[in-house]
Order: structure tokens, then sequence, then C-alpha cells
């Protein structure tokens, strides 16, 4: 775990503010440890080169939401199939703002990778994404390379 920590993809203000517990069981651990591992520490390292090579500035990712416990799904309104609530899957905001430009990288990127989804999340009309939906694998344990777009509470194609 080079670029994340387990500290940050469990917390949750909402869970503080809630009083929900949010501590993963080992399972859950053991996916969030590949989530880092296998996609999002290999996707960091990339976007660094990226940020690097076209003048970003800080190539930086924020996790807006890690693993979140079925309680906090709940309250923070997420899919009952939510991918988050077994640890592999986490939403991303990139630190510089190149959110538009983060997406579309993510997507060339995973293009060759195993992945469950990619989500642009809460597109704007111009296109860019509140945040990015990062997910290793759903909650069966299946990979379907999906990539979507969130856009006036639909679903669509990216």
């Amino acid at each position: 775990m080079k670029y994340f920590s387990i500290r940050e993809l469990i917390r949750s203000e909402t869970a503080l503010r809630l009083g929900l517990d949010n501590i993963p069981s080992d399972e859950h651990l053991a996916n969030l440890k590949q989530l880092v591992d296998l996609l999002l520490d290999p996707l960091r390292e990339a976007w660094g080169a990226e940020c690097a090579r076209r003048g970003f500035g800080d190539p930086a990712l924020i996790v807006t939401s890690g693993y979140r416990g079925f309680r906090l799904n709940e309250a923070v309104e997420g899919s009952a199939t939510s991918a988050h609530c077994c640890g592999s899957a986490a939403d991303l905001v990139a630190r510089n703002g190149r959110m538009a430009d983060f997406r579309d990288f993510c997507r060339a990127w995973l293009a060759d990778k195993p992945f469950d989804q990619l989500i642009s999340e809460k597109e704007s009309a111009d296109g860019t994404p509140v945040w990015i939906h990062i997910g290793y694998k759903n909650r069966r344990g299946a990979q379907r390379r999906q990539c979507l777009i969130f856009r006036n509470g639909r679903y669509l194609p990216m």
C-alpha cells in the first residue's frame, strides 16, 4: 500500500456523525488491500506519471468513500449491492481538480486491466464528474469491466 492507507479507506465523517461502527471484517480488510495493491496504487502511479507529463500538478488522489459497512451504506443512500460494503470499491477525487482528465485517463488506463466498474459520478453538463468510482470486483467477485456515467439520476454507458 504505497499511496493509500486502510485508515483513509475506512474513514467516514457520516459514520462519525451518526455514531456508526465502520470497522471492516478481516475479509473486508483483505478486499481493501487487494483493491489498493491491484488497482488503486497502480492507477495512482500511472496518474502521477501522466500529471508530470502534462503539467497537471499534484497527482494525489483523495478517497471520498471507501469501505462502508451496511448501516453506513444505508445512511448515505448507497446501492444495496454496493461493492463499497465488501471493501472492493473506492470513490476518488483528483486533488489537482482535473476531474474530466482523470476520468478519461482512468478509462484508457483500465482498457487492458481487470476491474468491475468505472463510474463518472454526478457529471455536470460539460462532462466533469464530482468523483470517480473505481471497483475492483462486485460483491459476487465478478469483474464486469463496466464504464458508466451517472448523470441526472441515470446510469449511461461511457
